[in-house]
């Protein structure tokens, strides 16, 4: 017996000593979190601003468990793909196809091709709807009017992937579409906003172009239409918005990027209410009065008026943007403030180190706002609402492009989705390629209704 106690006090004191030493060894150390960006990364972004254009970035998210990094940076790969500088001295976006194309057989160029800029929300006096391409720009509905009294106009620029697929399963394709038909990898549609450059004025940081725009006018019982008679006067534009949004490699919900130039709008302080009394900053925006409150800001006026001789509008919009990375979680917000940081260098150097490209480093002025996505391969047709699926800036909106539409329960995929509709004027089923507004303002009233399902054989 005595024998046998001795053994167990023997085995207690050995496994008190593992215990102890196991008590003292460190903890395994968790896989560290790889750098964001990645080493040399920024660097790499020069071969996107090539001549002939090179293959669109789609294999960031070729690893379905890809990292949010991944995604953030073929925002800036996708940006500076579209905006790299052409020989006519030209962003190569504005030389994509645009929506006054869509229909219509392509004809040769003729000079260099119209940014086919449109209003936000407007409609010709007298018309039942807005022109072609007038909608899918913008949502929320309103204009913007800048400080200068000057209204933002929009332009929508496809790739050839884009445009292609749209020629053929769009309008009286869109009937024989299968529901969970899907845009190719590698289709990209870029959604740019632009203010008026006052005459005489030389402003820095924006990338310019000259243009024409439809002149304005007041409508009887309040409010602004284009004009009817088709007029229109030449003005320089600067670029303050763009959306690029593109199918990668296991995202055919598409990845949703925006970028603005920075000197665009406040963002909303922490913890202050949109509807507060305080005002969002004391410094001066393009789009924002210094010490304007906050109440004050992001509200379309309901009934607008234009000078007709000086084609100003009043009143003005105060814009803040009310996310700053798009209600990005911190760790999310770190990563695309580092992405900005090492690409806004990388741009203003290309100068520099990276001759000829001179002129790219205007998009040192630009910076992302954040990036929407799904999980890998969830997208499915006759989804209405995909807001709550979304990864990354979950609130995604740009100040000149959704300027009404920011919040909790916003973005882009509120009104992109694969829903269907049961509207008298236009229904139409649910399709994974309804996720396109493009798509959808083209179905014809002929194929829009969806086909009905066979009635059960009645049995006797």
């Amino acid at each position: 017996m005595k024998h046998r106690s001795l053994l167990f006090l023997a085995s207690a004191a050995i496994l008190l000593a593992a215990q102890s030493v196991d008590a003292q060894s460190p903890a395994p150390s968790p896989t560290p979190t790889p750098p964001c960006p990645g080493f040399g990364w920024a660097e790499g972004l020069v071969k996107y601003t090539a001549y002939p254009a090179p293959p669109f970035p789609t294999s960031d998210t070729a690893n379905v468990n890809a990292q949010d990094c991944a995604f953030h940076q073929w925002s800036w790969e996708a940006f500076v793909w579209a905006t790299a500088i052409g020989p006519d001295g030209r962003a190569r976006f504005t030389s994509l196809h645009n929506v006054d194309e869509l229909g219509k057989k392509a004809v040769a160029a003729k000079g260099p091709k119209p940014l086919s800029l449109k209003p936000r929300d407007l409609k010709p006096k007298g018309a039942s709807a807005n022109r072609g391409g007038d909608d899918p720009q913008q949502a929320g509905g309103g204009v913007l009017v800048d400080q200068d009294g000057q209204i933002v106009w929009y332009s929508t620029h496809m790739n050839d992937a884009y445009f292609q697929f749209v020629q053929q399963n769009g309008g009286a394709g869109y009937s024989k579409a299968a529901n969970t038909l899907n845009f190719p990898v590698g289709a990209a549609v870029f959604k740019a906003s632009w203010k008026v450059v006052p005459a005489g004025a030389t402003p820095t940081g924006f990338y310019m172009e000259k243009s024409t725009v439809p002149l304005l006018i007041n409508k009887k019982g309040g409010g602004i239409a284009i004009d009817p008679s088709g007029k229109t006067r030449p003005v320089t534009v600067a670029l303050v918005g763009l959306h690029v949004v593109g199918v990668t490699d296991n995202h055919p919900e598409f990845l949703w990027g925006t970028f603005e130039q920075v000197q665009n709008a406040p963002d909303l302080p922490p913890n202050m209410q949109p509807n507060s009394s305080d005002p969002v900053s004391a410094q001066g925006f393009t789009f924002y009065k210094a010490n304007t409150p906050a109440i004050a800001c992001n509200s379309p006026s309901p009934a607008p008026s234009v000078d007709p001789a000086k084609q100003t509008v009043a009143p003005v919009t105060n814009v803040f943007r009310q996310f700053a990375t798009g209600n990005a979680a911190a760790n999310r917000t770190a990563d695309i403030t580092a992405i900005n940081s090492g690409a806004q260098g990388e741009m203003a150097n290309m100068g520099t180190f990276k001759p000829p490209q001179p002129k790219e480093t205007v998009w040192a002025n630009y910076k992302l706002i954040g990036t929407l996505w799904l999980q890998a391969n969830t997208l499915k047709p006759d989804n209405g609402n995909m807001v709550p699926e979304g990864v990354g800036s979950v609130n995604l909106a740009n100040a000149t492009l959704e300027t009404y539409f920011q919040g909790q329960g916003f973005s882009c995929f509120l009104c992109h989705n694969t829903g269907g509709s049961t509207s008298p004027k236009k229904p139409y089923p649910g399709k994974d390629i309804n996720i396109s507004h493009v798509i959808l303002n083209a179905i014809p009233a002929s194929s829009a209704t969806p086909t009905p399902s066979p009635s059960p054989k009645t049995k006797y």
